[in-house]
C-alpha cells in the first residue's frame, strides 16, 4: 500500500490510500480508502508516544476483501504524524522489519530504463549507461512488484533531496539526453550545447516515454501527457543547467587517477593450509559446524595477533581461512 496525493481545486490536495496488484505481465494501482484532505484526522494518541491508525480505516479496507493491520497502515499515515512522536520512531522502519528483502531478485533489465536512470542519480549523483551492467540486480529492488502509480509516488518523494541547482541537470541525464551529442562534454555539461537542439531532444524523448506502453505498463489514461511526467518538463524549463568550471571536472579526475592508496590483493589459502592453521585435519575441518569454527578462530586469532606478539602473516592467512570457510559452510547450511 502507499500513498497518493491528488490535486483538487477547493482544498488544494486531496488523499488516497492505494494498492499495486498483479495484472497480466505487470502491476496496476486501486484505490482503497479515501483520507481527504486531512489524513492526520485518522491517528490516535492514547498517551505518551503512542499512537494508531482508526480501525474504520482498516475495515473499510476489510470490506474490499482486503486484509490489512496496523503495520502495513503506519508507513502510510508516518508523514502525518505529530513532530515530536515523528522524530522518536525515525531512523526505523517497522514495515521493513515485518517483511525482510525476498533472496529472489527481479533481472534488472526487467525494469525500465527511465526507471533505472532515475535510480542511479538519486542514489549515485549521476547517470552512466555503460556502468549500468555491473550493478547487481538488488540495486532496483525498490521497484519491485509495484505498479507504475507506485513507483511515480516513490520518485516524487525521493526527488525531494535534489536541490534547485540539481533539477535540470537530473532531467538532461535520466532522459539520457547525452546520447544525441557527440561532444565529450555534454553529459557532464550540458550549459555548453546548442540549448535549442537541446531542448528539441529533451520534448521529442518525453513525448515518446508518454506513449511508450512497456513503462506505463497498460495503465494509461487518454493520449495527453501523463501527470506524472508533467513534473519533469516544470523541472527542465523551470531551472537552468548550472553553471560550472570544466577544469575543475579535470583536476578532480586526474586527482582521482593517480591517487597513492592501492587495495590490498585478496590472500588465497587452501584447504590443506586451512587445516594446518585450524590445527585440524582436513576432514575434520570439513565437519566441523559454524559455531565450532568460530571459537576455534577466535581461540587461534588471540595467539596470532600482531598486538599479542604473534606474526602478522600467519593472523592474516588464518583470517582469510576462516572468512573463505565460514562463507562456504553458511551458503550449504553447514
Amino acid at each position: 500500500m502507499y500513498l497518493a496525493r491528488l490535486p483538487d481545486k477547493k482544498k488544494g490536495f486531496r488523499y488516497l490510500i492505494r494498492q499495486s496488484y498483479a495484472h497480466g505481465s505487470g502491476y496496476r494501482s486501486r484505490d482503497l480508502f479515501e483520507l481527504g484532505d486531512d489524513p492526520a484526522r485518522f491517528i490516535v494518541y492514547p498517551g505518551g508516544n503512542g499512537f494508531y491508525i482508526d480501525t474504520t480505516v482498516e475495515d473499510a479496507i476489510a470490506d474490499q476483501g482486503i486484509s490489512v493491520c496496523q503495520a502495513d497502515l503506519e508507513p502510510v499515515f508516518l508523514p502525518f504524524l505529530k513532530p515530536h512522536i515523528r522524530r522518536v520512531i525515525d531512523g526505523f522502519d517497522r514495515k521493513e522489519r515485518a517483511h525482510p528483502s525476498s533472496e529472489v531478485c527481479t533481472p534488472a533489465d526487467a525494469y525500465h530504463d527511465f526507471d533505472r536512470y532515475r535510480l542511479h542519480f538519486l542514489k549515485l549523483g549521476h547517470v552512466n549507461p555503460r556502468q549500468m551492467g555491473c550493478i547487481p540486480d538488488r540495486f532496483y529492488e525498490s521497484l519491485h512488484g509495484k505498479s507504475r502509480d507506485e513507483i511515480e509516488y516513490g520518485f516524487i518523494e525521493a526527488e525531494q533531496v535534489l536541490n534547485p541547482a540539481e533539477l535540470a541537470l537530473y532531467a538532461f541525464q535520466i532522459f539520457d539526453l547525452p546520447r544525441h551529442f557527440n561532444e565529450q562534454y555534454a553529459s557532464n555539461h550540458p550549459e555548453f550545447l546548442d540549448q535549442e537542439r537541446v531542448d528539441q531532444f529533451f520534448v521529442e524523448d518525453l513525448c515518446r516515454l508518454n506513449r511508450d506502453p512497456a513503462f506505463w505498463m497498460d495503465d494509461q489514461d487518454g493520449h495527453d501527457l501523463q501527470p506524472h511526467l508533467m513534473r519533469y518538463a516544470v523541472m527542465y524549463f523551470d531551472n537552468g543547467f548550472p553553471l560550472r568550471d570544466p577544469f575543475d571536472d579535470f583536476l578532480q579526475a586526474f586527482m582521482n587517477r593517480h591517487r597513492v592508496h592501492r587495495p590490498p590483493e585478496s590472500v588465497t589459502v587452501s584447504l590443506e593450509e586451512s587445516a594446518r592453521l585450524f590445527g585440524v585435519s582436513t576432514e575434520a575441518l570439513r565437519k566441523m559446524d559454524c559455531r565450532a569454527l568460530t571459537r576455534r578462530y577466535r581461540k587461534l586469532a588471540q595467539q596470532h595477533h600482531p598486538d599479542k606478539g604473534g606474526e602478522q602473516e600467519s593472523f592474516i592467512r588464518l583470517s582469510a581461512a576462516y572468512h573463505k570457510l565460514l562463507k562456504r559452510k553458511n551458503r550449504f547450511g553447514a
